[in-house]
């Protein structure tokens, strides 16, 4: 894994005039395409056409692969997918050898294409270009961002993120996530950024909270009242029961944010217990929960949805019962119509199938175990991986950074280390006892 970045490894700050001047000159770049023979000109263009449309679809599909489940190495598609990304590449690199320009004309009509070139070791020996894709970030849609710089497989570009947050360019806030999601910022720089007020309050206190120094600690103590750090500030408390009852009470009715409501059903908080299968967040509550006794009542509520609506239920029942449901996921509408899928699952709690004695996850018993293995799985996607994850990082009071978009080479060795840790797992058993005295 990488290793966070220190203020002694500071080296010249880049500026905003600097990225500017860089698209400049790739724009430049492209005005040279001009001198080229017209109908060489023409062929190169339908063939960088051809090109983008195949790799943008590819892109696309993987993006959608990262969030639907854990990105394993054994998925078929997946590798095949990156097979032919790979071949597409050459037809880039090809036409860059030949003329940059042709590479740089891309960002006026495939900015997501460009940005992942940009962001490609094969196109990184020139800095320009790095700091070119690093600078449009803000023209595609954020996550899809997120995904392009956390993939980068460029060794030095963590660096370049450092070097672009200290010189206070326009996107800083946006890179300093990134280069946290990276695990490479490190608390030194983070305070360093703060006092020189470059990078938000918001999301600087923050990240120091979560590798628990105290700036970050006190910063969200002196700011009680903004529920959107409400994870990070359970993780800093340790009676994160009797603070949150004390924070919002022990009336469900008068809470009206659907965010918190779930933040007290993952804390197994008492008071919180009682099961509103409309809630839009409900699917997660039942994984959280594990509860066999809910799902006669989640049946009740499914039979009158569509497929389109249904579908999240039946994930989520798969997070908790994983192979042992008489229906999976990835069988409804491919190989078992909506209204059979309904008739089975009907059937099944009719003959008390779905009782379980004690809370489950993937068909076994809810522990950190069993938790770590869906988190390795290729069929629970992103939003029910991202709550387990928290409620793992809360009950067994330890944090280490995760996000679907992150590598498999990331997730597997943050998942390792998860794993590594002593007293994780055991902590995580006690999580009910403590939620009844207050932790």
């Amino acid at each position: 894994m990488r290793q966070k970045i220190s203020v002694e490894q500071l080296k010249e700050p880049i500026f905003q005039d600097r990225i500017e001047d860089t698209l400049r000159e790739a724009e430049r770049a492209v005005d040279e395409l001009t001198h080229l023979n017209a109908r060489w000109l023409t062929f190169s263009k339908e063939k960088l056409i051809l090109a983008s449309e195949s790799l943008n679809f590819l892109l696309k599909q993987r993006f959608r692969l990262f969030k639907k489940g854990f990105p394993s190495s054994e998925i078929d598609y997946l590798n095949n997918i990156d097979r032919q990304i790979g071949e597409i590449k050459k037809v880039y690199l090809s036409f860059y050898r030949l003329k940059p320009g042709f590479i740089h004309q891309l960002r006026a009509d495939y900015v997501e294409i460009y940005v992942w070139l940009m962001l490609q070791p094969e196109f990184s020996d020139s800095k320009d270009n790095v700091l070119c894709g690093l600078a449009l970030l803000d023209e595609m849609a954020c996550e899809f961002a997120k995904y392009l710089v956390i993939q980068s497989p460029i060794e030095s570009l963590d660096y370049s993120l450092v070097e672009l947050i200290d010189g206070g360019c326009k996107l800083r806030d946006q890179y300093f996530e990134l280069l946290t999601l990276r695990q490479s910022a490190s608390i030194s720089l983070t305070k360093r950024w703060l006092r020189s007020q470059i990078i938000s309050e918001e999301i600087g206190y923050c990240a120091l909270a979560c590798m628990n120094a105290e700036e970050g600690i006190e910063w969200l103590n002196s700011n009680p009242h903004n529920n959107e750090y409400l994870f990070e500030r359970l993780l800093t408390k340790h009676d994160r029961g009797t603070w949150f009852r004390q924070c919002y009470g022990i009336d469900a009715k008068v809470i009206s944010n659907p965010r918190i409501i779930t933040f007290a059903k993952l804390l197994e908080l008492k008071e919180f217990i009682p099961f509103e299968v409309t809630s839009r967040l409900a699917p997660i509550h039942f994984v959280l929960s594990g509860d066999s006794i809910l799902v006669p009542n989640v049946m009740a509520h499914v039979i009158h949805l569509d497929e389109l609506d249904g579908e999240i239920w039946i994930k989520a029942l798969y997070v908790v019962y994983g192979d042992t449901l008489p229906i999976l996921p990835w069988q409804v509408s491919v190989e078992v119509e909506w209204q059979e899928a309904l008739n089975r699952l009907n059937e099944w709690v009719g003959q008390d199938g779905h009782y379980r004695i004690l809370p489950s996850r993937l068909g076994r018993e809810l522990t950190f175990e069993s938790t770590m293995s869906a988190m390795m799985n290729q069929a629970i996607d992103d939003e029910f991986r991202s709550w387990m994850w928290k409620q793992v990082c809360l009950h067994s009071r330890v944090y280490i950074p995760w996000d679907t978009m992150m590598p498999l080479h990331q997730q597997k060795w943050n998942i390792s280390r998860l794993k590594t840790l002593p007293s994780v797992a055991e902590r995580f058993k006690l999580r009910s006892g403590n939620a009844a005295v207050g932790y």
